[in-house]
């Protein structure tokens, strides 16, 4: 009785994990999908690097183009470094 209940428990995970999946995969489509504003996206990131929030300028820059979490790391890399 005691196994049937963690292979449930076990499913019950798997079954979010893909459904998050799923999600977060649909919501980057999506993103992607739109029009990109190049002005509102520099000011984004250039705010959060303003604010020393590396983090949040690379999270902007992902929500406005839908880009992957490496290409986004690298552009706003650039962006900080001609910033200067």
């Amino acid at each position: 009785m005691t196994w049937k209940i963690a292979l449930f428990i076990g499913l019950i995970g798997v079954l979010m994990l893909i459904l998050s999946t799923v999600l977060v995969r649909r919501g980057r489509a999506a993103a992607a999908r739109r029009p990109i504003n190049p002005q509102a996206l520099q000011a984004d990131v250039e705010a959060a690097l303003d604010r020393d929030d590396l983090v949040g300028a690379v999270k902007r820059y992902r929500e406005h183009t839908g880009a992957g979490l490496v290409q986004a790391k690298e552009a706003v890399d650039r962006i900080a470094r001609d910033r200067r």
